[in-house]
């Protein structure tokens, strides 16, 4: 008696089925499909259930991967989902050849993308190919979740040599 859409359960913002008492996260709710979104909706409706008033999960800002050689890693929106918000694109890429970790690890696959707000510059996605670009798309995932702007990450002094250079290089591409 649950009810579903496209194939997925379909819930409210607590998580709440259409029959009382049963609740859905994870992959059965639909997209993001990931395991730290599951393990985050988790958390969230336990919260709930406890009787806190947690907020709710920001779809917008959760970062992914995929784990191939080099490993591409996301975070918020794309070129296009630009496009189609702002009919502009203010968006940089910078290639791995120009980030001195990767020439000293012999990795210079790769790049950085880097997608800010048109009028603000405020950073709106980031996007990596790169080593470790799941273990790079952290500091990403907070300037995308705090509004942060390109100056920011420029201000921020970054360790030499290390591939996070990527992101902080890719904001300073805008400059």
């Amino acid at each position: 008696g649950v009810e579903t859409e496209r194939g997925f359960v379909k819930v409210d913002e607590g998580y709440h089925t259409s029959v009382p008492g049963i609740y859905a996260i994870g992959d059965v709710i639909g997209p993001p499909l990931l395991a730290h979104v599951a393990s985050a909706e988790g958390i969230n409706l336990m919260e709930r259930l406890a009787g806190q008033n947690p907020p709710p999960i920001d779809y917008d800002n959760i970062p992914g991967c995929t784990y191939c050689q080099p490993q591409v890693a996301s975070v918020g929106l794309t070129e296009d989902e630009e496009m189609e918000r702002f009919n502009a694109c203010s968006c940089r890429t910078i290639y791995m050849d120009v980030i001195p970790k990767a020439d000293v690890i012999k990795e210079t696959r790769g790049a950085f993308k880097m997608v800010i707000h048109p009028r603000n510059s405020k950073i709106l996605g980031v996007h990596i190919v790169s080593p470790n670009a799941a273990d790079l798309i952290h500091e990403a995932t907070l300037a995308v979740k705090f509004g942060l702007t390109i100056d920011d990450i420029i201000d921020t002094i970054h360790v030499f040599p290390t591939l996070s250079e990527g992101i902080k290089r890719a904001a300073q591409a805008f400059t």
